[in-house]
């Protein structure tokens, strides 16, 4: 049996574990999406028709009591007026009528909610589905007869006079179903996420590691090397059997040592020794502290944590904005998020440099604490100023986290696997935004705003108690590149001479920041609300950015690996993402963002990981710049699009319309990306002839 065919079982079998595994998730959560929607359409019909029937009963009494104090029925005013405010402060009604009665002779007036019929439901699919689901659950219950009209009779001395009907609103109850499918829809996928993190991890501790290193001691005790291999941490078992050989190796080495103490000098001790160190029998293997998978869980729950406030924000500082507040309500509303931006564009440079000096791991600790804290001034906030502040506080914890594991990861790869290793980041904090995002838009529909920064603080202690046992110290040591004498150690300075890296923050790196912060962040949210859109359904658009990403941007970032051209991967999703806002221009619909949010994921897929790995190939042109430093400067750099998205974008919307504000910002994204593609290719000619 050859050396990779243990492997390739293993694969094989994860392969299938994995298939099986999804299927039997994807199963069991549309068993439990459909008993969740029938259970709610079933619990929710005998409230509606109460509610229907008490408001209907409200009025019976206001006519009754009022021909009791001497107005004769025929004489009552204002009805119909009144019978409208009942169906407007009331949806789930949808018509209300009065049905005088005289001899055999009905004269009826009253009011009907006029745009019922014109409310569409939130998916066509969806729609369908619940649709499906209600006939189902009705014909099970019962009720094939639909909801229908509650009547009441006003009657005077035993003589009906009158019949009061009211008419539920079906469209109502769908639009309910509709938004518990969602929510449900929503939690199942995000709790699906967090799985298939957890067995991602698990099964690289606890499978695949344990299972190399197994198949390295047997391949290297078959081929004479008798060395004290390395142990697995994961399965007891394995652990077991490694030590089972190395506990046979070490034998071998004491009788060796024996042998040589008895041989004394000579030949024959000379050829003992020689045996020995040519089998390894007095070397031990080096452990491999270190590993992708150690920063995977921490970094997520981390992630999302900080993105539970993320659908929000921006309502959440209007709510509370006052008029002591440093700015005007329309400034304010994207201040937090440019503040937020800034203070990790200023940090993030320190926060590289400390990295290098104290390691990952105690950085990693140490950020969690003003991120906590800005936590905390956001639940207790009284003004926009407050959450300001909180926001600020919570950068510069951001800044340290996010920077120690992205340093983490980038030490503990191949530079060959480095678009691979970056697109397990990106992927990391995608999955974490999607998560984050759908779910702290539902739990500010069912708890409020300042609830969910509680949420938020505990998931940040939940991830440092997970940092504090998986990441490792054992890394890498940190690279030192030999500096020319008279050269400037300032990252300033090696920015400014680095022209190819300057290009691509001033072309790429910036402008996607921007559409990322000053569209996604802002703009979708203030339009949506604009457009009459829940809180949950502003979540749900959102999510589906980083939807989209989680599983394109691995293949994404595969194909520039293998394509060998991440710059001009860059160009090109640059120069689309600024095409994709032109399409909000006269296009004023929650569908047209929709479609605009799910292209922006896809180009932004193409962007994210080559983004990183062409800032560094540039920047490791410079001789006195770390990787880490490198990494530092790139996201400092990308923080001055974050900083300046929100802040243009919230003063255009002062003067100009949304669709305006979105095409002006996609012709600037498209003019720049196009300059840089034409700089790229001028530098490709100018090597070339050089």
């Amino acid at each position: 049996m050859s050396a990779l065919q243990p492997v390739s079982l293993i694969q094989g079998f994860s392969r299938r574990l994995f298939l099986s595994t999804s299927f039997a998730m994807i199963l069991a959560a549309t068993l439990s999406l459909i008993v969740t929607v029938s259970e709610f359409n079933s619990g929710l019909r005998p409230f509606l028709e109460d509610k229907a029937e008490a408001v209907a009963i409200a009025v019976q009494q206001d006519i009754e009591y009022a021909m009791e104090i001497g107005i004769p029925f025929g004489e009552i005013r204002g009805l119909d007026d009144h019978i409208n405010d009942l169906i407007v402060a009331h949806p789930e009604i949808k018509a209300m009528r009065m049905v005088a009665v005289s001899g055999n002779a009905e004269r009826s007036l009253g009011a009907s909610r006029i745009d019922a019929q014109d409310i569409p439901t939130d998916g066509t699919f969806a729609a369908t589905l619940i649709e499906g689901i209600g006939e189902v659950t009705a014909t099970l219950l019962g009720r094939t007869g639909g909801l229908g009209v509650v009547s009441v009779d006003v009657s005077r001395n035993g003589e009906v006079l009158a019949r009061v009907e009211a008419t539920i609103d079906e469209s109502y109850l769908n639009g309910k179903m509709t938004s518990v499918f969602f929510d449900t829809l929503v939690i199942l996928i995000a709790v699906s996420l967090v799985a298939l993190e957890v067995v991602v991890v698990m099964s690289a501790s606890q499978l695949t590691e344990p299972f190399r290193l197994a198949e390295s001691a047997i391949n290297r005790r078959a081929a004479g090397m008798l060395s004290q291999y390395q142990v697995a941490r994961g399965s007891r078992r394995i652990a077991q059997f490694i030590q089972t050989l190395n506990q046979k190796n070490a034998r071998l080495r004491d009788a060796l040592t024996a042998a040589l103490q008895d041989l004394g000098d000579g030949a024959r001790r000379a050829s003992a020794a020689a045996f020995g160190e040519k089998r390894g029998l007095y070397l031990t293997d080096k452990r491999s502290g270190a590993s992708i998978m150690d920063a995977r869980i921490p970094l997520f729950v981390f992630s999302f944590a900080e993105e539970l406030q993320k659908s929000f924000l921006p309502l959440f500082v209007a709510e509370f904005h006052t008029e002591s507040d440093l700015f005007a309500r329309d400034i304010m509303m994207g201040l937090p998020i440019s503040a937020f931006m800034f203070v990790i564009a200023v940090f993030t440079p320190f926060a590289g440099r400390l990295v290098d000096q104290f390691g990952n791991k105690p950085l990693f600790m140490a950020g969690l604490l003003p991120a906590i804290a800005g936590y905390l001034i956001c639940f207790f906030a009284t003004n926009a100023n407050d959450i300001l502040i909180g926001r600020s506080m919570t950068a510069i914890g951001y800044a340290v986290i996010t920077i120690s594991c992205q340093s983490y990861i980038a030490a503990v790869v191949v530079a060959e696997n480095r678009a691979r290793g970056m697109a397990i980041f990106v992927g990391v904090l995608m999955t974490a935004t999607m998560c984050g995002t759908a779910v702290g838009a539902i739990l500010a529909d069912w708890l409020g705003y300042k609830p969910v920064f509680l949420v938020a603080t505990v998931f940040s202690l939940l991830a440092g108690l997970l940092g504090w046992s998986m990441l490792s110290t054992d890394l890498p040591a940190p690279e030192v590149k030999k500096v020319p004498a008279g050269t400037s150690r300032s990252p300033l300075a090696v920015l400014m001479r680095n022209t190819q890296f300057v290009l691509i923050v001033l072309f790429c790196a910036i402008p996607a920041k921007v559409i990322l912060t000053g569209f996604l962040y802002l703009f979708v949210p203030i339009y949506l609300a604009s457009l009459d859109a829940t809180q949950s359904e502003i979540g749900r658009i959102m999510m589906l950015y980083s939807l989209i990403i989680i599983p394109i941007s691995p293949l994404a970032s595969g194909f520039a690996d293998r394509l060998g051209k991440n710059l001009w991967m860059v160009i090109g999703a640059t120069v689309l993402s600024g095409i994709v806002l032109l399409g909000l221009y006269q296009s004023a619909s929650v569908a047209a963002v929709l479609m605009a949010v799910a292209a922006l994921g896809i180009v932004h897929a193409f962007l994210k990981a080559p983004l990183i790995v062409a800032a560094m190939d540039a920047a490791e042109q410079s001789p006195d710049i770390t990787r880490t430093g490198a990494l530092s400067l790139l996201r400092t750099s990308e923080r001055i699009g974050s900083v300046i998205g929100p802040v243009v974008v919230a003063a255009l919307l002062v003067k100009l319309d949304f669709g305006e504000v979105a095409a002006i910002i996609g012709l600037t994204v498209t003019f720049l990306g196009l300059v840089m593609a034409g700089l790229s290719l001028k530098q490709n000619r100018g090597a070339s002839h050089a």
